[in-house]
């Protein structure tokens, strides 16, 4: 498994992780019960949102629960991709970190951004299973339920996304690698906007990561995301 260490700024880094287009089946829930049809519902709607993410919508519903249920479903396809790298590292034995050749301290960072993300996680599983308890009436019943529709997939998400944290950080061997064109990604932010674009797309194309640009040019606008700080070599 390879996570880039991603510069979105000169001294500002995420860890990325660029995943084939797949739905995960294995949530580690009991497969019979409640918590088996909680996972049936899970990767049905992994399914749903994967297939809402990539078409264009034309015409809106007409029914007030079905433009909410669209809504919905828009907002679970962005906390997927924004929680896949987490849902994979929960079964990873070894990771490949690739890190800007020209820094110190990757692991460190990653580390770091591992704990934060178990804290999290693991906060608001407890959060979102009381509101599932609360939804337990509408969350199985076929139909737009969308309150019991967001709790299920909350309540599995964040409990995969803080056993990948846990994992990577106890269980996963990682290997450091110096990465160049990660290096050339971090020092295009000195430069002015069209070049940075232009390198931005060449670090994707050298990678052969294709969402990489999009992730780039997404976080590094004015509401950036909170990063951590680390020192380069020079």
């Amino acid at each position: 498994m390879d996570v880039y260490l991603v510069p979105i700024g000169t001294y500002k880094y995420e860890c990325y992780y660029e995943a084939p287009e797949e739905t995960d089946d294995d949530t580690e829930v009991p497969s019979s019960g409640f918590f088996g049809r909680l996972r049936a519902r899970f990767n049905d709607q992994l399914k749903e949102a994967e297939r809402a993410r990539h078409e264009r919508v034309v015409d809106e519903p007409d029914s007030f629960l079905g433009r909410w249920q669209k809504r919905t479903l828009r907002w679970i396809a962005e906390r997927i991709a924004e929680q896949r790298l987490l849902w994979h590292l929960r079964t990873a034995p070894t990771a490949t970190l690739h890190v800007p050749d020209d820094i110190q301290g990757g692991e460190a960072v990653m580390r770091a951004a591992m704990k934060r993300d178990a804290d999290f996680h693991r906060i608001r599983l407890v959060i979102h299973c009381v509101g599932l308890l609360l939804a337990i009436p509408v969350a199985l019943v076929p139909g737009p339920n969308v309150l019991g529709y967001v709790f299920t997939f909350t309540v599995v998400g964040h409990y995969l996304a803080w056993r990948g944290a846990v994992n990577a950080l106890r269980v996963t061997a990682w290997t450091i690698h110096p990465n160049p064109p990660l290096g050339d990604l971090r020092r295009a932010f000195a430069l002015d906007a069209a070049a940075r674009h232009r390198v931005i797309h060449d670090v994707a194309r050298r990678l052969h990561l294709p969402r990489l640009s999009g992730f780039v040019e997404q976080v590094t606008t004015p509401r950036d995301r909170k990063s951590t700080r680390l020192n380069s070599s020079h």
